[in-house]
């Protein structure tokens, strides 16, 4: 995932969890505490490249930490990627940003488990992530401003399920993250 979660709250609510939705036999549910081995799974040096680098265990407890409680601040919406049989899959989440020198956005990320990638996973995630934003605004359950995502200029694969997935390229920043100054792209994808 590019870019810190969390930032600023998200105004969604305590609805706790998609449901009855799946895409090519992925769904999304709440983060709960038996997916911090997800977070494991995902810090290790080949998935945490283009993050600077894996997390130390506190910092890694910390994140599921705050994923958890995201849900009842009402500061994000973290899921378990799932397949069909509830095997898991990844993470994804959505949470209050904003475009660089622009408005309010909500930003997402996500992390594929290694076994889960070139399989449509993210694609299907970010689908489902896509629906349930969209039918959250359409309820005035969350506001109306663009999703928007941040992955590393030299991450190929997420670069390419933004373009993919309708998001539209508006350039490029600089950002520090895990103490490491990253170049980031900056997709939107318009929501209205």
């Amino acid at each position: 995932m590019a870019r810190a979660p969390h930032r600023a709250a998200c105004g969604y609510g305590r609805k706790m969890e998609v449901k009855g939705q799946a895409v090519g036999g992925v769904r999304l549910r709440r983060w709960t505490d038996a997916d911090l081995p997800i977070l494991e799974g995902s810090n290790t040096a080949e998935m945490t490249r283009f993050l600077g680098g894996p997390e130390s265990e506190p910092q890694l407890r910390h994140r599921h930490e705050v994923y958890l409680r995201g849900w009842d601040a009402g500061t994000s919406r973290m899921f378990a990627i799932v397949g069909a049989r509830g095997e898991p899959l990844g993470g994804i989440g959505v949470w209050g940003s904003g475009l660089p020198n622009g408005p309010d956005a909500w930003e997402t990320g996500w992390s594929v488990l290694p076994h889960a990638q070139r399989k449509g996973v993210a694609k299907a995630a970010l689908a489902l992530l896509v629906d349930d934003l969209k039918g959250r605004i359409a309820r005035g359950d969350a506001a109306q401003q663009p999703l928007a995502a941040f992955p590393s200029v030299a991450n190929t694969a997420s670069n390419a399920l933004c373009r993919g997935a309708g998001f539209a390229w508006t350039g490029t920043l600089v950002e520090e993250f895990r103490g490491v100054h990253l170049t980031l792209n900056v997709w939107v994808l318009d929501l209205s």
